[in-house]
């Protein structure tokens, strides 16, 4: 991505983000030497990619259609989600048709998804910030914009938080960031890779411990893991493809 001198003050329109200290490093990986550390990342990318391949999850490719589609995914279920998001698209040609339309029409099309009334909200809040910032609802002139340029104007967007923006930037502007949601958060601690309790609080230490080349594979590895083998509840660590290089399967067997 490139640096368009026409946007070049969104990051101030939208607050640039503070860049504190690096956070004390929670993994145990991070006792183990350089070396070692990058050959257990390698090869447990490398596993997730033979078992899962990299697909897309269902995201859509243009970044404003993708930040809706993930808006929407959002303490939801990935099938009600994608019906939600199919019934927006068919209902309104543009997302600009949906701004001009009323409240209520939105809301009522995301009652079955939940939390219709805050998505609604998060989703138009959005969409009017974008309109007032590059003339229609349109997030396409983000491709011209370097990824610290794009991170802080995506998360000044209501509804959009850290893993949203990330997500959005990995999967429609090529950006080589590692959003982490709650299945790549479950399998990062189990590995011993991280040590928080809350995904919001590892995108810094994960990022940091999985090279920018393997974090597609990594985010979308782990998001099939974590809703086929490696569950919150009773995990089926028999039939893990990473089992051996697991501290929590360690410490259970």
């Amino acid at each position: 991505m490139r640096r368009s001198p026409h946007h070049a003050n969104l990051e101030v329109n939208g607050g640039v983000a503070s860049v504190g200290k690096s956070k004390k490093r929670t993994g145990k990986i991070w006792t183990k030497t350089r070396v070692v550390r990058a050959q257990i990342v390698n090869r447990v990318c490398q596993l997730l990619k033979r078992e899962y391949g990299t697909p897309r999850l269902g995201n859509p490719k243009d970044p404003l259609d993708d930040l809706v589609y993930i808006v929407l995914s959002n303490k939801t279920s990935p099938e009600v989600a994608e019906r939600i998001y199919r019934r927006l698209k068919s209902r309104f040609k543009s997302w600009d048709r949906l701004l001009a339309s009323s409240p209520g029409s939105l809301k009522a099309i995301l009652k079955p998804a939940g939390l219709s009334r805050v998505k609604s909200k998060q989703i138009r809040g959005a969409l009017r910030r974008i309109a007032k910032d590059f003339g229609s609802c349109n997030l396409s002139p983000l491709k011209q914009l370097d990824p610290p340029d794009v991170h802080p104007y995506l998360v000044s967007l209501p509804g959009v938080s850290d893993k949203v923006a990330k997500c959005v930037m990995m999967y429609t502007l090529g950006a080589e960031v590692l959003p982490v949601d709650s299945h790549v958060h479950r399998i990062a601690t189990r590995l011993g890779w991280a040590a928080r309790k809350r995904a919001d609080q590892c995108h810094e230490e994960l990022e940091a411990v999985v090279p920018p080349q393997w974090r597609f594979t990594f985010h979308v590895g782990s998001v099939l893991h974590g809703r086929e083998i490696c569950r919150p509840e009773c995990p089926a660590c028999e039939k893990c493809c990473i089992s051996r290089y697991c501290e929590y399967y360690k410490h259970r067997r």
